[in-house]
C-alpha cells in the first residue's frame, strides 16, 4: 500500500499528523535537550514518522547490532513480555531522531517533561525511563495534550502503537488491549479513550512486571475500540501496518469463531 503523507509545516502545529507523531513519542520515545527520538518495530511506520518529522536527523549506530537504512537507525533488540519478564523475544527496531529547538518548544506546548524516555538505552545519562514511576519527578500538569485533543483518534493510535499491547485470548475467544506506562500517561490515555464514540471501560492501573503500571480495556469493549482506533486510516497512512494487521486480524478471528 503506497500512501502519501504530507509533512506538517512544524511538529508543533495541531494536525492529525502531529497528534499521531507525539502519541508515538510519548508511547515509546525519548526527549532530551535538543533531541527527540521515537522507536518503531515496523520499517514502514518509521519512514512515515520520519516524513512527518520532515528534515529528520539520525544518530550514528552505537554498536554492532545497529545499521543505518535510508536515514533511519535500525537494530535488533531483545524485548521482555509484559506479563513474564523471564521470556524475551528478538525484534527489529527502527529509530527516528529529530534534533533542534523543536524539543523544548514541544515540551512547553504539549506539557511533556524533559527528560522523558522509554528507551532502555537513553539518549544521555540524564534521561530516565518514563515507565518507571519513581525514576523522575513529573509535574502534575505533564502530558496534558491540550493542543492535540482535537485529533483524539490519531493521538490515541500513536499512544497505542507506542505503549499498547494486543493479546489474543484463544480460550476465551477474546482480544485483550492494554497500555503500559507511568500512571500519569495512563490517566491521560484513559481520559482520551473516554472521548471515543464507543464504550471504553478500563481496569484500574496495576504495577507491571517490568517498570511502570498497566491497565486494560474490558474484553467486551476491545473490538469496538480497536476498530475505532483504525477507522478510515487507509487514506491517512497514520498507522503502523504491522500493528494494524495484527489487531484487525485478531478481531476478525474472534468474529469468525
Amino acid at each position: 500500500m503506497n500512501i502519501e503523507i504530507t509533512a506538517p509545516t512544524s511538529l508543533i502545529d495541531t494536525s492529525p499528523e502531529t497528534a499521531y507523531f507525539w502519541g508515538r513519542v510519548v508511547g515509546d520515545g525519548t526527549i532530551a535537550t535538543n533531541q527527540i527520538r521515537v522507536r518503531a518495530s515496523d520499517e514502514t511506520a518509521a519512514h512515515r514518522l520520519a516524513t512527518i518529522a520532515g528534515a529528520e536527523q539520525t544518530r550514528e549506530p552505537s554498536n554492532e547490532n545497529e545499521q543505518k537504512q535510508n536515514e533511519i537507525t535500525h537494530q535488533i533488540r531483545e524485548r521482555e513480555y509484559l506479563h513474564d519478564t523471564s521470556i524475551t523475544r528478538r525484534e527489529n527496531e527502527y529509530i527516528v531522531t529529530v534534533t533542534g529547538d523543536i524539543a523544548s518548544e514541544a515540551t512547553s506546548i504539549f506539557g511533556l517533561p524533559i527528560p522523558m524516555g522509554t528507551f532502555e538505552e537513553s539518549v544521555s545519562d540524564t534521561v530516565s525511563t518514563a515507565e518507571d514511576d519513581s525514576s523522575i519527578s513529573i509535574p502534575d500538569s505533564a502530558y496534558n495534550f491540550t493542543e492535540l485533543t482535537e485529533h483524539t483518534q490519531p493521538l490515541l493510535r500513536g499512544l497505542f502503537e507506542g505503549c499498547g499491547t494486543i493479546c489474543y485470548k484463544q480460550s476465551a475467544g477474546a482480544v485483550g488491549l492494554s497500555f503500559v506506562h507511568n500512571k500519569q500517561v495512563l490517566e491521560r490515555v484513559d481520559n482520551l479513550l473516554g472521548d471515543l464514540p464507543v464504550p471504553t471501560p478500563t481496569s484500574d492501573p496495576a504495577p507491571a512486571s517490568s517498570n511502570g503500571h498497566w491497565f486494560s480495556l474490558d474484553d467486551d469493549a476491545a473490538p469496538a475500540v480497536g476498530r475505532q482506533l483504525y477507522a478510515n486510516t487507509d487514506s491517512t497512512g497514520l498507522f503502523a501496518p504491522g500493528r494494524r494487521r495484527k489487531l484487525l486480524g485478531c478481531l476478525d478471528r474472534i468474529d469468525d469463531e
